[in-house]
């Protein structure tokens, strides 16, 4: 790719415009890729405990779902990474530290995979490199294509910068997107977490960082929490349901009140998911309902539903995180009544689990 007549350089302009433009960085990846001989460009993203992203251009697509199949962070299983652990190891990674790698591999997924998909040779590098994610970005070579030359890899070491300096770009201009949609649920006076793709929190509104404040809610190491560590668990199972990929439905989680009522209802929300994002954008969102019902509450779930006093009671315990048997406790009945208890108020609600339940008394005492 020459350089224009003003003597700006071309690869700049490409990846300025894929992090201006995400979509476009297919074209970037597969340009690169054609410019150094090679088969396959790549750009990888690991988080936490998995791969956020693995865009390759020109692969058969089916080759994500095998790789996600095995896991392709662990050093001791794909040769890529632990090349990048070696000691000493140089900016541009490639085939005679992948030939040390390998040596040292306990099975055989990865080297199977590359065979499959023909991408043993190659070279790599990191863009990005802190406590939350790795991107990197990378070469994939065939047998046909064979070993990068020093000229191919002085190349792609050139291509890296124009890469990093888009990846930059693009992660400011995602992180922006919390402080957006921040001020946005501001003006709704909402208690609102905007987690990015970790399900770390990446921003808050105003009213969510007074309930830290006033509440056993925390944020410790990005992540939100309670004081109590069944609560903790509760709100990190459903944080990773909601960010993970394909997202999936979130139970609520109720934090009583020092009576036994629902003091804050968290909910948990996927975000739209767009193509071509980095693990820097909004991902999902948690919404907290503050406030425990009240006698008018009471009143609300039995005009709506038909519940008796005592299945609104029920309903409500239930929505405060109380077990049955806590439930039964304090009402004196016995576990077999409040079953039967139980299958009237889900039969008049509608509902089929027990979440469902929990995010209709949520909602009536929003």
């Amino acid at each position: 790719m020459a350089s224009y007549a003003d003597g700006s350089d071309p690869w700049a302009d490409l990846f300025l415009s894929a992090a201006l433009e995400p979509h476009l960085w297919d074209a970037a990846l597969r340009a690169m890729a054609q410019a150094t001989g090679s088969c396959h460009g790549q750009l990888i993203g690991f988080g936490p405990g998995a791969a956020a992203f693995n865009w390759i251009s020109d692969v058969a697509p089916d080759i994500i779902e095998k790789s996600s199949m095995i896991d392709g962070a662990a050093p001791d299983l794909n040769f890529r990474v632990a090349a990048d652990r070696l000691p000493a190891r140089p900016a541009i990674v490639h085939e005679a530290h992948y030939d040390v790698a390998r040596q040292a591999l306990r099975a055989d997924d990865y080297l199977d995979l590359c065979s499959d998909y023909d991408i043993f040779h190659g070279c790599q590098t990191r863009l990005v490199a802190d406590d939350n994610v790795m991107i990197g970005f990378a070469l994939l070579r065939s047998e046909a294509d064979g070993r990068t030359s020093v000229e191919q890899r002085d190349l792609f070491a050139k291509l890296a910068g124009h890469a990093r300096h888009a990846v930059r770009l693009q992660r400011a201009i995602e992180q922006q997107g919390f402080g957006l949609l921040a001020g946005t649920f501001e003006t709704m006076d909402r208690a609102c977490w905007l987690l990015d793709a970790t399900g770390r929190v990446g921003g808050m509104t105003p009213r969510a960082d007074a309930l830290l404040s006033t509440s056993r809610l925390r944020v410790g190491d990005g992540w939100l929490q309670s004081d109590r560590g069944d609560e903790t668990r509760a709100i990190l199972r459903s944080i990773r349901a909601v960010v993970d990929v394909p997202a999936r439905e979130a139970d609520p989680v109720a934090l009583a009140d020092a009576d036994g009522g629902v003091g804050i209802m968290l909910e948990f929300f996927p975000l739209p998911s767009r193509p071509w994002a980095l693990p820097f954008a909004p991902h999902a969102m948690i919404v907290a309902r503050v406030g425990a019902p009240t006698e008018r509450h009471v009143r609300l779930l039995m005009r709506t539903f038909r519940l008796t006093p005592a299945e609104a009671d029920i309903a409500i315990h239930l929505a405060a995180g109380l077990t049955r048997a806590d439930i039964a406790q304090r009402r004196g009945v016995s576990a077999e009544t409040l079953k039967a208890q139980l299958r009237s108020i889900y039969d008049k609600t509608g509902c089929s689990r027990e979440s469902q339940l929990v995010r209709i008394v949520g909602m009536m005492s929003s």
